[in-house]
């Protein structure tokens, strides 16, 4: 199998933000393009900051779901009943270590250029801690897998 990864940099400072913090729209994203036979979207890594200065981001699990963008159905299960697919489920320990899940979600081809994450912490509230704001800093990789043709 032929292998080919891209590597999608989202900050939430740089989305469209609701009034409760909790969706974050990415417009005009350059034409990412997922292509192959078998693709893989996964979070990489996470980072964190708080407008407080402070490590306000830790000692919180935030569950991280992705919108406007197509995925394979039958290779997806969401135990929350929510059609919007959880792609990480992160908790940020008081050593800032980050616990990622390790989700996968198989994509269809297709031209993505804005994108949403939806994300909520443990009590369902949006990335906000008393009266700062915390925003999270994503590495998101898209793995395409292309068969070998034999002749």
């Amino acid at each position: 199998m032929i292998k080919r990864v891209k590597s999608i940099w989202l900050d939430t400072k740089n989305a469209t933000i609701n009034s409760n913090r909790t969706q974050f729209t990415f417009n005009n994203l350059p034409v990412i393009q997922v292509r192959g036979n078998i693709c893989h979207l996964k979070v990489n890594s996470i980072s964190g900051s708080s407008t407080s200065g402070s490590n306000d981001y830790i000692n919180h699990t935030y569950v991280i779901k992705l919108g406007n963008v197509k995925y394979n159905h039958s290779y997806y299960f969401n135990c929350d009943k929510n059609a919007t697919p959880t792609i990480a489920d992160v908790m940020i320990d008081a050593n800032k270590g980050f616990h990622l899940n390790n989700s996968t979600l198989t994509l269809p081809e297709q031209d993505i250029n804005q994108l949403y994450l939806s994300i909520k912490k443990e009590d369902g509230s949006g990335l906000t801690k008393a009266t700062h704001n915390i925003d999270l800093y994503f590495n998101i990789i898209i793995e395409e897998y292309d068969y070998e043709k034999i002749n």
